[in-house]
């Protein structure tokens, strides 16, 4: 595998990450099964309770990342989104 390899910061958050979810799985084996789904679609945050975007391999699909470029977008060309009620 070359994730984070290259990098030995990179390397160490991912294997923090990993033991992390060792744990959360030891304390409950079925942890994955009843996790309640993340308010902001990140599945990291979802399964750790946290976001490191940094580390992501679903980057690409991210749906936080994506929110964050279409409001850049809309900031960027001026753009107001009106909600009818």
């Amino acid at each position: 595998m070359s994730w984070g390899i290259e990098d030995e910061q990179r390397r160490k958050d991912i294997l923090a990450l990993m033991e992390l979810g060792v744990k959360l799985n030891m304390a409950n084996p079925n942890h994955i099964n009843e996790v309640t789904k993340s308010t902001n679609g990140c599945w990291m945050d979802q399964i750790y309770g946290m976001m490191r975007c940094d580390i992501c391999d679903l980057n690409d699909q991210c749906p936080v990342r994506e929110e964050q470029e279409w409001q850049a977008y809309l900031k960027q060309n001026n753009i107001v989104v009106e909600k009818k009620s």
